[in-house]
């Protein structure tokens, strides 16, 4: 499958890469306006199908297409190989803005493509620990060191994978969400939401203002917890004892925190090749909560 990637950033380079170029099922493309970069990663990963604009990738029509750019040009990237015929992943978010996201759902449920989102903590193996397990309590936190920044982008950029998980976990939009911030002079520094549903309690917090980078789960069922780390070590309580979770120390650091994962059920989402409902639905309801938290955090 010729897959092509469009921005060749940090992110990039670092968390797809790897994988979609030594993926057996992908034949990859590279598309950057960036010579260097492109030369570089060419030759480091053997890929012979480059591109340096969007225009001569387009024409070239890949199976699909990876976007990697900045947030602000997503949703006209995205909207160009779609109406194209050609099915799209993204990096979160959609877009900042909710109208956005919706008119792009929108677009991929009218042209029946797959519009794919780049959401790996939902893949990532440490978490399918607690998979099937009835929860009554989940709080969930990711932190940083001295990164305060305005609302909608912190929210959209980086809070969305706390709200992802925790609305993923909860299987619908809360209808009883409290905000609680710190804001100093225009710039967010701290975050906290809270709801119920289902008899669980939803909690999820980032502090960007914080002594390190971190981010923890902690689930709780019925006299149990589990406790998870940078998504790559953790423990469970129970009967007052902890254990250990057991995790490979050869496993890839991109296999713990779910790309590889992520990137299999991509390709099976290609290989159906037709807009899934209920995926689209999932993705418009945890941009829906970040346009929620952004707006409860305006009034």
């Amino acid at each position: 499958m010729r897959i092509a990637m469009l921005g060749l950033g940090d992110i990039a380079q670092k968390a797809y890469l790897p994988i979609v170029a030594n993926h057996p099922k992908i034949n990859p493309v590279l598309c950057t306006r960036n010579s260097k970069t492109l030369a570089r990663l060419q030759t480091q990963y053997r890929i012979n199908e480059s591109y340096n604009n969007v225009s001569d990738l387009l024409a070239s029509h890949p199976d699909a297409v990876m976007i990697h750019s900045a947030t602000d040009s997503h949703f006209a990237l995205a909207q160009q190989f779609l109406q194209a015929g050609i099915p799209v992943f993204m990096d979160k978010p959609i877009s900042y803005h909710f109208a956005e996201c919706e008119k792009l759902l929108n677009l991929a449920a009218d042209k029946n493509l797959p519009l794919i989102m780049g959401f790996n903590r939902r893949f990532a193996p440490s978490y399918q620990h607690v998979v099937g397990t009835a929860a009554i309590q989940i709080h969930y936190q990711k932190n940083r060191y001295n990164l305060p920044a305005k609302p909608r982008q912190y929210i959209y950029d980086d809070f969305i994978h706390v709200l992802d998980y925790l609305r993923h976990r909860a299987g619908s939009m809360p209808s009883n969400i409290e905000v609680f911030a710190h804001q100093e002079l225009g710039m967010l520094g701290a975050l906290q939401v809270q709801w119920q549903h289902g008899g669980c309690l939803f909690s999820g917090m980032m502090n960007r203002l914080n002594g390190a980078n971190e981010e923890r789960l902690e689930y709780y069922a019925q006299n149990k917890k589990w406790q998870i780390e940078n998504l790559s070590e953790g423990q469970v309580w129970e009967n007052n004892t902890a254990s250990p979770l057991k995790f490979n120390d050869w496993q890839s650091t991109l296999f713990k925190r779910g790309f590889v994962n992520m990137i299999d059920d991509m390709l099976l989402q290609l290989d159906v090749g037709t807009n899934n409902t209920s995926s689209s639905q999932a993705i418009l309801d945890t941009h829906r909560l970040c346009e929620l938290v952004v707006n409860k955090l305006a009034t």
